[in-house]
């Protein structure tokens, strides 16, 4: 799968990035009633903050491309 992933047809795709793996957790009603309600709830809310943190801060790409400095 690794090697030939790329040629199958209809092959699920894993999120690019935990926002977009939020965002689809958030959609799964069943994985969220699975694990329930407030476990769901919690877990989201931690992992957004994560997000949040992550994003907030400067990369060195960014640093060097995109400010003057």
């Amino acid at each position: 799968m690794y090697a030939q992933g790329h040629t199958v047809k209809d092959a699920p795709r894993l999120p690019l990035n935990l926002l977009d793996a939020l965002r689809a957790f958030d959609k799964d009603d069943a994985l969220k009633a699975a694990l329930g309600a407030e476990f769901s709830s919690a877990y989201l809310n931690l992992k957004q903050q994560e997000w949040n943190s992550y994003a907030s801060h400067f990369t060195e790409w960014e640093r060097t491309t995109t400010l003057d400095i």
